[in-house]
């Protein structure tokens, strides 16, 4: 059963980092991450590729491919030397599209569209990379409140259809309550990871943030500004 967890917290206190290292994007510092019981250094790249997919705050630099393009890029990791999609790869590809709802988009070029639907695009060729685990650092930045909504929402899904675990570093921590499983809170004093029902009622959202700007409120599982 898949999984949707968040990881939060104050601004600089290490959530990309987490998952860049995570996604082996940057050595570790220090400790052991094992993916399905061996080591993360044990794995070659394109072992880690059929394991973890990962999206990125940074947009893709070739905007004029098509979202077919880019979605079937995703396939990289199972395709022959020059790149070529079998029929499974065109299959996974036309499975995705209509996981994601992009099947009235597939023919545009990318720098066509929103950033909502670029974000559903990157998800989507995520998706097609056919792994158990998918990391997303901050995948709703620059997004209006209902496409951040409509993206988690949309990534809470794709986790209980797929089986996949999704974890992904956000700033909606509101959001992130209503809709996550789990999540991880970092804090410079202590680590929390819980489902957030039990992360409220441990009070551990009280500190995220200095308590004379803002406030949690446990009834109501939001922040607020103290006036």
């Amino acid at each position: 059963m898949g999984e949707l967890v968040a990881v939060v917290g104050a601004n600089g206190i290490g959530k990309s980092t987490l998952l860049r290292t995570l996604a082996n994007v940057q050595n570790r510092l220090s400790g052991e991450i094992k993916v399905k019981s061996k080591e993360l250094k044990r794995y070659s790249p394109v072992q880690l590729a059929r394991e973890i997919s990962v999206v990125l705050t940074e947009h893709i630099p070739a905007k004029n491919l098509s979202v077919i393009e880019v979605i079937a890029l995703g396939r990289q990791p199972y395709t022959n030397w020059i790149g070529s999609l079998s029929e499974i790869d065109k299959e996974k590809v036309k499975e995705v599209i209509s996981l994601v709802g992009l099947d009235t988009l597939q023919h545009k070029n990318c720098f066509e569209l929103s950033d909502g639907q670029l974000q559903r695009v990157m998800i989507a060729r995520a998706l097609a990379q056919d792994t158990s685990i998918i990391l997303l650092d901050e995948p709703t930045t620059h997004l209006d409140i209902y496409h951040k909504a409509y993206i988690l929402k949309l990534l809470k899904t794709i986790a209980k259809k797929t089986g996949k675990a999704i974890l992904f570093s956000t700033h909606e921590i509101d959001l992130a309550i209503q809709l996550c499983d789990k999540m991880l809170i970092l804090d410079k004093n202590e680590t929390t990871f819980d489902e957030p029902c039990h992360l409220i009622s441990k009070g551990s959202f009280q500190n995220l943030f200095p308590k004379d700007l803002i406030s949690f409120n446990n009834e109501t599982g939001t922040f607020k500004i103290n006036k």
